[in-house]
């Protein structure tokens, strides 16, 4: 009985020490053995079971495959003086575990690391450029909508040819009202009024957020580019990160945007820009509508004269003409002519209500005497 009690105690103390002799290495990791603090030989990084000395050795696992890392938004302001909050992000792997191990040891020194080195070298390239050096890449022709464009032309002043430029809108005449040409020419002076009112206010804009107009962003070459920033950034903190045993690769920027101070105004003057477009559609659609009333105007009264003209021209060939008639009639025949034109002055003088005190021998009257009743 005590034999088969020493032989179970042997067996379970054999198992713990097999136990703690052995230690599995996993596909994507690398082991190093420290032993009172000390690395002992080369990283394991071959997949399957390995031989510890027991209870001494301590087997450490790092990941051998490329890790994330996610830095925190950071403000910075570029060069030509923009705050900007960006957000960037890396990959990394531990490439010398006996460097890592000795400098960092844990996987949370490291982002903690990373952290510094990184976010430093992005802050430092980042505020020796400008900010549109950050956004783009190459100098690929700008796409502008003709929305953008007339943002961006509202501040110009108006050309003569074109006297409806970023305008208030004006009040249509009231209807059966005729505007005159002058009418026109007061609308032109206040286009053109307004819209050096909105070139002052534009240029006050431009000053307050240290950027030039639109314009002049539109037509600027890059030199450098998003893609040399990132590559610059990686080359300025891979030599530091090499110190501490890490390999950096493929850094990019997550997010660029502006600082949330900046944002509120930003965002106020887009929505001055689209209000300004709005407004620019609606003055122009105006001052087309004035300048097709007043070329109506002009039109009506040039047809209405030469109506007129021939009218009048019509009128006075037919009264010739009655004329003619008239005195042919009183040729041929003039008592008839005048009896005829006696009964005419009756129908229009005389009436119901009428009296008249006239002799008998009145040439009005007397074709009166000489009719008999019924």
């Amino acid at each position: 009985m005590k034999n088969k009690i020493i032989i179970g105690i042997l067996v379970f103390v054999g198992l713990i020490v097999i136990y703690a002799s052995l230690y599995t290495v996993r596909e994507g990791e690398q082991v190093v053995i420290v032993r009172f603090g000390e690395v002992i030989g080369a990283p394991v990084d071959v997949p399957g079971l390995h031989v510890k000395v027991p209870f001494i050795d301590d087997p450490r696992k790092f990941e051998k495959r490329w890790l994330g890392w996610d830095g925190e938004p950071t403000q910075v302001t570029t060069s030509d003086k923009r705050f900007i909050a960006i957000d960037i992000f890396a990959r990394w792997r531990i490439a010398e575990p006996l460097v890592y191990i000795e400098k960092l040891g844990t996987e949370t020194r490291a982002l903690s690391r990373l952290d510094d080195i990184v976010d430093s070298a992005a802050r430092n390239v980042v505020a020796n450029h400008k900010l549109i050096e950050v956004i783009r890449t190459t100098n690929r022709e700008f796409t502008v909508s003709n929305e953008e464009r007339m943002a961006a032309d509202a501040a110009l002043p108006l050309s003569p040819s074109s006297t409806h430029g970023a305008v208030e809108p004006a009040s249509p005449p009231a209807p059966g009202a005729e505007e005159t040409d002058g009418g026109v020419q007061e609308r032109a002076e206040e286009a053109a009024r307004i819209a050096a009112e909105n070139t002052a206010d534009a240029r006050t804009d431009n000053a307050m957020f240290g950027a030039s107009s639109m314009g002049e962003e539109m037509s600027y070459s890059i030199t450098a580019g998003r893609k040399k920033l990132t590559q610059l950034i990686l080359k300025r903190a891979e030599a530091e990160v090499a110190k501490l045993g890490i390999e950096l690769r493929d850094v990019q920027f997550k997010r660029i945007d502006y600082v949330e101070s900046v944002q509120a105004k930003v965002f106020d003057r887009m929505i001055s820009e689209r209000r300004q477009v709005a407004e620019s559609f609606r003055s122009r659609g105006q001052g087309m509508f004035a300048e097709i009333l007043g070329k109506k105007d002009r039109d009506l009264k040039t047809i209405r004269s030469e109506a007129y003209r021939q009218a009048q021209e019509i009128r006075g060939r037919a009264d010739g003409e009655a004329a003619a008639l008239y005195a042919e009639a009183y040729k041929a025949d003039p008592g008839f002519y005048k009896f005829v034109k006696i009964l005419e002055s009756y129908e229009i003088t005389v009436d119901e209500n009428t009296w008249l005190l006239l002799s008998t021998d009145a040439d009005y009257a007397r074709q009166m005497t000489t009719m008999k009743g019924d």
